[in-house]
């Protein structure tokens, strides 16, 4: 059974259009039009992706987050081949889209709003172990410092050709400074993806976030330092003043500030490498710049 038919045998008609959203690196998800209705779904070939993803969304839910209703889903792979979920469909798009257009204050509100989410999730206990689960479950890392680790190592590799060796040298220098930090990091659970994608906006206004197959416990500073490293990448420095909203009304000081621009370059380094499959040399210029420019920062700071 193909998907205009489960939606059929769902809705008893066949959609008028079901168009493949471009953002879904771990599943494919959909906006389906029916002649009265929009709604989302979400297919995996994999059901554990989305075996806990209607949980996770109803503890979120019972925070007050603008999560979608869930409509239905199955993960059973009984009927179908594959699980899905069909869920809520929000007004607008993701925010990449229409962050250009807004103004200080929409952007103001929007960080506001993201870091109060941030802040309530981080209330729920905290994590067995560090990384990206469903909420509650075990991480499957003993530290956030190893996460870092495991992480500047995996994608080093993507700049050594472009970066003198001084510079990665350098870029180690700067993780063992943060590491007395990065040791003391308790798994706290935040929403390690609400970027520029997952968050929903209308004319300036946040309808609803998105995308909840699992969260990660670690730092939260990461979900600030990955928008960072993603706009930076997919808009430039017309984006900016939202990550400076969302460091400022976090109450980052300067040596947070530069500790988010540090979880920022472990991120660009694993851009760089989809840059690069992808042959996209505009947005692989300007991360690389970017990493640039943050080890050199950091080097004449501490020179």
């Amino acid at each position: 059974m193909n998907l205009e038919e489960l939606m059929a045998k769902l809705y008893g008609r066949r959609p008028l259009r079901m168009k493949l959203m471009s953002f879904g690196h771990t599943n494919q998800v959909y906006s389906v039009t029916f002649p009265h209705e929009q709604i989302m779904l979400r297919t995996n070939h994999k059901p554990g992706i989305l075996e806990f993803t209607a949980k996770n969304m109803e503890i979120l839910s019972s925070l007050g987050l603008p999560v979608p209703k869930v409509i239905h889903h199955d993960v059973s792979l009984e009927k179908v081949p594959y699980a899905y979920m069909i869920l809520e469909r929000f007004p607008g798009q993701d925010l990449r889209y229409e962050l250009e257009g807004m103004t200080h204050e929409q952007l103001a509100v929007l960080a506001g709003q993201i870091i109060s989410y941030e802040r309530k999730v981080a209330e729920l206990p905290k994590g067995k172990g560090f990384g990206w689960v469903p909420i509650g479950e075990q991480g499957p890392f003993s530290s956030w410092a190893q996460i870092i680790e495991r992480n500047l190592e995996s994608h080093l590799g993507n700049i050594t050709d472009d970066v003198s060796s001084e510079a990665v040298n350098q870029l180690q220098v700067i993780k063992q400074h943060y590491e007395p930090y990065l040791n003391q990091v308790e798994p706290v659970c935040f929403l390690d993806d609400l970027t520029i994608k997952n968050v929903i906006v209308h004319e300036g206004k946040l309808q609803g976030i998105v995308d909840f197959d699992w969260v990660c416990y670690g730092d939260p500073l990461y979900m600030i330092a990955l928008t960072q490293t993603a706009v930076v990448s997919d808009i430039g420095d017309q984006g900016m003043p939202y990550v400076e909203e969302l460091c400022r009304q976090w109450g980052a000081d300067q040596e947070l500030r530069e500790l988010i621009d540090f979880y920022s370059v472990i991120h660009a380094l694993q851009f760089i490498g989809f840059h690069k499959r992808e042959k996209n040399d505009v947005c692989m210029q300007r991360v690389l710049s970017f990493i640039i420019d943050k080890i050199n920062s950091h080097t004449n700071r501490t020179a």
